[in-house]
């Protein structure tokens, strides 16, 4: 069985209207206040207006506060501004989202390939260490195999709906209280066909995660470390048989902020493909790096762009420098959403 992991189409004119979007005010008596609404931080918003009208200390960019007591405020949300890899902020109590995520992968040694992966998602934040959401999935694959190649067969271009998922986030340490923030992140989903493959089916899936991340610089670098499990169950339509796959794998990623709400960043990847959801036969691995790039524009929306290239890895029993079979030469992810 053969399988692979995110992607995207590109909106990076974004980026560039978001530099227009973070302002300061200078009150009189010449203390500056910087706006400090980062990733979906309403509380830090007020707390930071708070100080502002009563003289307060703050730090500017990153949404950075001190309080008397030695608490802090951050207005960097970490979920979603490492591309592939996540980090541990959750949603707060009562906040809804609305995001849309693009997933693209290409290139494969023997086909000409393209898929892309789609999720419209609903999230909504239970308590502010537990968010939940609901997605509808879409799908589009282009696969025409190489001469003589029988690893794929032949989908014509074709976009469809493709089921349903969802995540449960629960944060355990929060990072602004902790050394380090610790969420577990558990994202099960009902497919109509194989995301690797393009074949018409019924798929169970899973892609698990547990993250770790920490602010390594207050208020411009941060750091996440993800532990990546994925299985899924897979039938084909007409086949006899079930496949059953998993993938286990991690990843780091920095993420520095070098302006106010636009971040720049890096994050490599490990993966390891098995057959079995008991992972009875490795089939093969992958080494995946790239830039990434997140920001907030008009404060309610928000946008996330990564790539990631095969550096390394090699197919089961194959010569070949890389697993083109259970893994694509690129990989890209663009998520864009929406507060309320």
């Amino acid at each position: 069985m053969r399988y692979s992991l995110f992607l995207t189409t590109l909106a990076l004119p974004l980026a560039v209207a978001m530099a227009g979007n973070v302002h300061a005010q200078t009150s009189s008596s010449g203390r500056e206040s910087v706006e400090t609404r980062g990733f979906r931080n309403l509380e830090a918003e007020k707390a930071a207006r708070a100080r502002a009208a009563s003289g307060g200390h703050h730090h500017g960019a990153g949404g950075h506060a001190h309080h008397a007591h030695g608490g802090a405020e951050h207005g960097v949300e970490t979920e979603n501004i490492f591309g592939f890899t996540l980090g541990s902020d959750t949603e707060h109590a009562g906040a809804f989202g609305i995001a849309v995520e693009n997933v693209g992968r290409f290139g494969k040694r023997d086909a000409s390939y393209s898929a892309l992966g789609q999720k419209l998602e609903l999230a909504y934040g239970v308590t502010n260490d537990l968010s939940v959401s609901l997605a509808l999935l879409g799908d589009f694959h282009r696969v025409k195999p190489r001469d003589g190649a029988t690893t794929f067969e032949q989908v014509d271009s074709r976009y469809m709906f493709n089921g349903i998922g969802g995540e449960i986030r629960y944060r355990f340490l929060d990072r602004r209280n902790n050394p380090f923030g610790l969420t577990l992140h558990i994202e099960p989903s009902l497919a109509f066909s194989d995301e690797v493959s393009g074949l018409r089916g019924r798929k169970f899936g899973a892609e698990n995660k547990i993250i770790f991340d920490r602010e390594i610089i207050p208020e411009r670098l941060f750091a996440s470390f993800n532990l990546l499990h994925e299985m899924e169950r897979m039938k084909e339509r007409g086949a006899d048989s079930t496949e059953r796959g998993t993938k286990v794998g991690a990843s780091l990623a920095l993420a520095y902020q070098f302006m106010p709400n636009f971040l720049i960043g890096a994050e490599t990847r490990y993966v390891r493909a098995y057959e079995g959801l008991t992972m009875t036969s490795y089939l093969g691995d992958a080494l995946y790096v790239g830039p990434t790039v997140s920001a907030r524009i008009a404060e309610k929306y928000w946008f996330s762009l990564a790539y990631n290239g095969l550096v390394a890895g090699r197919e089961k029993a194959s010569e070949q420098r890389l697993d083109l079979v259970n893994f694509e030469r690129h990989q890209f992810r663009l998520k864009f959403g929406y507060e309320f």
